[in-house]
């Protein structure tokens, strides 16, 4: 703290607890300074032994960590960091922190590094203690003293910074600890538990000078402070490093003297004050370190300044000169001009070299730098010096009484908040503390605490909870997901009871079917629920269905499985999974339209135990509900928070999820298009072709003909797809030619039930010298689990009618063909030609010597002449 102080004392072994005032006494700063210092100690110390180093108040725990569509948001509330309180009024984007200067990251880059693949994000929240003058704010000035400088403050500060690592680095879960709540976390959020705070065990030693006074213009004593004024001295780290590499500057008055720096031309400062006097103001010779609020709130935080040498003062014009330009000091950010007071040879603009050997500061004291440790930069001591005593106090009061004392600093402490990942296709088994946002997965990193009134007298009951699951709560999986990733539960700790469909019960709730009666969601003229549902989970009438382990129960440790995943299993495992594949989608097809089953899964309490030191542990398996997002379709759905627990020595764990049989199609169909995208054909089109420099044009082949501007492929889904997916087509040709490309299509999550696939026509049957007609068959294809399922339906045709080489004039795309006299549409007049060409050479069949002569067209004509360019 940098403050005008005339010393900073207390001392924690002496377990003082207050400042008692005695009539008739001189009341000193250091007095009411030591009242809060005593104060912060025990409050912090409170708070620690209460809540733990970290934590957040359940109800109103601050700094969660959320996504707003390509926003990260901190959420408001409160939170508790090594015994400090910080608080967020309001929930804000991660962008627009109080205090965000140079983030490495912004928040777009963060979620870019995610959505790339491979990479994790984890948050943590910053926390430290600023001073706070009336340079800060101009309310600690008193105007009924000229605006005097009185008291200061200490201000909380805070930032939420996000790092990336690689998602490979982030370790499997370890071991279970009940006392340790850190363990309960993602492997992600225990790493971050796990960083070390950078070690300041740098040392000094200071001592009063044996050589006499250094500037040779007072007396010369034995020994001793020779200064005419009590000071608190100041020597601080500039550049870290070890002795020898490391530099320090230093200042009599605990660098408390600074300026506001309002304008800054080269190496010109103006500034708000040049001080009150030559003692607290700004000299000739003198170096001063300029910063800003850049330097406070870098990445790391409370980075020092640069240091530069007055070269003159100009007191009638509030200006300073430097010897050298400035650089990098923003003068809109708070920018600061603080006095240190090194001179001589010694002082660069790096500052002081430390040294193993004494270093004179002045007026008789010296310091020395050892113990083999690493200086960073703003570490410091402070040396109080009094004339009454001609002594330096050191070592300082509160101190364990060595001549080498390690420094003072900012403390800066990063709580862990939260890693964010991409969330795959398939999201597996979610960890403790885990939560499916839009495309990620957010695993919370805080620690909570109930309050006080909260807790009941009696000691919480031991007992087992369930960490993690293979699904979301009333989230929506298709058969696919549910075989690939598995039916599985993960506890705290191993289970030790049999297992069987008993206490792991699973059943599932079929919408009903074959009753014209009863009613689905928007049919038989019963309207659609007003809230936001996925098509298929909102179903009137259910038909009940109890479930046994179809291949039998696993227990691995924490993890107990009710289905493998389809990739665990060998041998026959392929025709397990393919008779669960084909049990579930027979079960889940049967109802017209289709309705998505409801998946209930209850572990019963009092039946799920696991061995505990004086008997067994039951389930407290209650899980509080909060509002979710589905990521299929965004709408809001009840997620249920683990790890579970209520403080119950027994009680059931009950979640639910909506499962469709696997996606296929429904009906495929061919559209014709015109340029206002309406409809005009389906399952014919005429390529109306010249040689290839004039391109080639589409209509239909009904008469009149329409132009043709695009072909779609309209394929059905049985309902909206939940999952990601991938189309393919087989195609065949009456022909041989290849004459259409369809590329594959990737099916994503929440669009509708229709997805329209082009079709182009790269090729003509006609070219040549006679027509031609090809019929192409499509038959679509969707992924799943086992292998692609094609369309069972009747597969749709496209007939091209290809027209010879020049026989039908054209106009295309902006090129000029042979043109056609007096048209208005030239591909309609293109498609009349074709179609008569055609027809009469079906009506002719030409014999085999008048086939070798091409017989001449009944209406030939002459060309009509080419259109004037200059038209």
């Amino acid at each position: 703290m940098k403050g005008d102080f005339s010393l900073i004392r207390f001392n924690p072994s002496a377990q003082y607890t207050a400042v008692l005032k005695q009539q008739g006494r001189v009341d000193l700063d250091s007095d009411a300074n030591e009242q809060y210092f005593i104060d912060s100690y025990i409050d912090g110390l409170t708070n620690v032994d209460v809540i733990g180093q970290y934590g957040g108040p359940v109800g109103n725990a601050g700094f969660q960590i959320g996504v707003s569509g390509d926003s990260i948001t901190i959420g408001p509330g409160r939170y508790y960091v090594n015994g400090l309180l910080v608080e967020n009024s309001t929930s804000v984007p991660y962008d627009e922190q109080p205090y965000p200067y140079d983030l490495t990251y912004t928040a777009e880059l963060l979620l870019a590094a995610i959505n790339a693949g491979g990479n994790t994000v984890q948050f943590v929240l910053e926390v430290w203690q600023q001073l706070v003058t009336g340079l800060d704010d101009n309310g600690l000035l008193e105007p009924a003293l000229g605006q005097a400088d009185t008291t200061v403050r200490l201000k909380t500060l805070w930032r939420v910074v996000g790092s990336m690592i690689s998602t490979s680095t982030v370790p499997a879960s370890g071991p279970v600890d009940a006392a340790n709540p850190v363990t309960l976390l993602a492997p992600c959020c225990q790493m971050l538990y796990g960083n070390t705070p950078t070690v300041h065990d740098g040392l000094l030693m200071a001592a009063p000078s044996q050589s006499g006074n250094d500037c040779g213009c007072q007396p010369i004593a034995a020994a001793g402070y020779q200064g005419l004024e009590n000071q608190l001295y100041r020597v601080e780290i500039h550049n870290p490093g070890a002795v020898g590499a490391a530099t320090f500057k230093w200042s009599r008055e605990n660098a408390s003297v600074v300026s506001q720096i309002t304008y800054i031309s080269g190496a010109v400062l103006t500034v708000s004050s040049l001080g009150p006097d030559a003692n607290l103001g700004f000299q000739n010779s003198q170096w001063v370190e300029l910063t800003d609020d850049t330097c406070i709130f870098p990445d790391p935080v409370n980075q020092r300044g640069n240091l530069y040498q007055i070269l003159t003062v100009n007191q009638a014009t509030l200006q300073v000169t430097l010897t050298t330009p400035v650089s990098g000091v923003d003068s809109t950010k708070n920018a600061r001009m603080r006095r240190w007071d090194q001179f001589g040879a010694t002082a660069t603009a790096q500052g002081v070299a430390t040294s193993s050997t004494a270093v004179l500061l002045e007026n008789g004291i010296e310091v020395t730098f050892g113990g083999g440790g690493n200086y960073c930069a703003g570490d410091y001591w402070t040396i109080p010096a009094r004339t009454a005593s001609g002594q330096i106090e050191w070592p300082p009061y509160g101190s364990d009484g060595k001549p080498c004392q390690p420094p003072s600093y900012t403390q800066i402490s990063a709580a862990p908040l939260a890693c964010m990942t991409l969330r795959p296709s398939n999201a597996g088994v979610l960890q403790a503390g885990q939560a499916a946002v839009e495309n990620y997965i957010i695993s919370d990193c805080r620690l909570l605490f109930s309050p006080l009134i909260a807790l009941s007298d009696e000691a919480p009951a031991d007992a087992i909870h369930v960490t993690a699951t293979s699904w979301n709560n009333d989230d929506v999986m298709t058969v696919d997901t549910l075989l690939q990733s598995g039916l599985l539960v993960i506890f705290d700790q191993a289970p030790t009871c049999p297992w069987g469909g008993g206490n792991f019960q699973v059943s599932m709730e079929l919408p009903a079917s074959a009753d014209p009666f009863v009613p689905y969601e928007g049919e038989f003229g019963f309207p659609a629920p007003g809230s936001s549902f996925p098509p298929g989970t909102n179903i009137f009438g259910r038909t009940v269905m109890a479930l046994d382990p179809p291949l039998g129960m696993s227990v691995s440790g924490t993890l107990v499985t009710w289905i493998p995943p389809a990739a665990s299993l060998t041998g026959f495992g392929f025709l397990e999974t393919n008779y669960l594949y084909n049990s579930f989608n027979a079960v889940l097809n049967a109802p017209q339209p289709i309705g998505f089953a409801r998946m209930r899964v209850r572990l019963d309490g009092g039946a799920v135990y696991a061995n505990g030191t004086d008997g067994n542990l039951y389930l407290d398996g209650t899980a509080l509900g909060e509002t979710g997002i589905r990521a299929a379709d965004g709408s809001r759905c009840v997620s249920l928070p683990l790890p579970t627990g209520n403080q119950l020595k027994a009680a059931d764990f009950e979640s639910w999820f909506y499962l469709p049989p696997s996606l296929t199609i429904f009906a495929a169909t061919i559209q014709l298009l015109n340029d206002a995208g309406t409809q005009v054909g389906t399952n014919a089109v005429t390529v109306a072709s010249n040689e290839i420099f004039f391109g080639h044009g589409l209509v239909t082949t009904a008469s009149p003909a329409v132009a043709v501007t695009t072909v779609n492929l309209a394929i059905t889904f049985t309902y909206p797809p939940v999952a990601p997916a991938t189309l393919t087509f087989q195609i065949t040709y009456s022909g041989a030619a290849s004459i259409i490309s369809i590329p594959n299509q990737t099916v994503s999550p929440g669009q509708t039930a229709t997805l329209n696939v082009p079709i182009s026509i790269i090729g003509n049957p006609g070219v040549g010298t006679t027509a031609n007609v090809d019929t192409v068959t499509i038959v679509p294809a969707i992924s799943g689990l086992l292998s692609p399922v094609a369309f069972a339906g009747t597969a749709p045709t496209l007939v091209i009618t290809g027209a010879p080489e020049n026989s039908i004039p054209v106009r295309f795309g902006g090129v000029s063909g042979i043109g056609l006299e007096g048209a208005t549409n030239p591909f309609q007049n293109a498609a009349e030609v074709a179609k008569q060409t055609l027809d009469k050479q079906a009506s002719e069949q030409p014999k085999e010597e008048e086939a070798k002569t091409p017989p001449k067209p009944e209406e030939a004509k002459t060309p009509p002449k080419p259109e004037d360019p200059k038209e």
